[in-house]
């Protein structure tokens, strides 16, 4: 899938707020009650975030020159390849904390790279914000990657 631009908002603190809880697996009623909002409140919000959310994604995808493969607005996440170099896996990933971010399949050098620890923040943050238990939170970013993306395209597919 290759998508071209489109006008992007990004989604309301309260879009968020529904979209998170909808995305920890809560239905539709138990977000109203929770929130003390209507059933059809929720509904609405909910498809209004995640267009916004798909829309991110996409624009990501479209910018970095990936044709998608897998997209999930529910989810925040995106897989796909990037021509520019050389079909290598491409994954998006949206969060609240995080924003819209785009990670290339590699074996790195992390412990040398200067980005290690930017990279390793966003990551821990990606699993906090999830809820994913992480086992050994030492891993190396590029370690971290493969576990979150494992557990994002298992969640894709139900």
């Amino acid at each position: 899938m290759f998508f071209m631009p489109r006008k992007l908002k990004y989604p309301t603190e309260k879009q968020l707020e529904i979209w998170k809880l909808k995305r920890d697996k809560l239905k539709g009623k138990e977000i109203a009650k929770q929130k003390a909002v209507t059933t059809g409140f929720v509904s609405k919000t909910l498809i209004d975030a995640n267009e916004r959310i798909r829309g991110l994604l996409e624009n990501a995808a479209y910018m970095n020159k990936i044709t998608l493969e897998v997209l999930s607005e529910e989810v925040g996440f995106a897989r796909g390849q990037s021509h520019m170099l050389g079909g290598i896996q491409c994954y998006i990933t949206f969060s609240p904390q995080n924003g819209v971010q785009v990670w290339y399949e590699h074996k790195g050098e992390c412990v040398n790279c200067e980005k290690y620890t930017m990279c390793r923040d966003i990551l821990i943050q990606e699993f906090k914000e999830r809820n994913i238990h992480l086992n050994n939170p030492q891993l190396r970013p590029t370690d971290l990657t493969e576990v979150l993306f494992q557990h994002l395209e298992e969640k894709v597919k139900g």
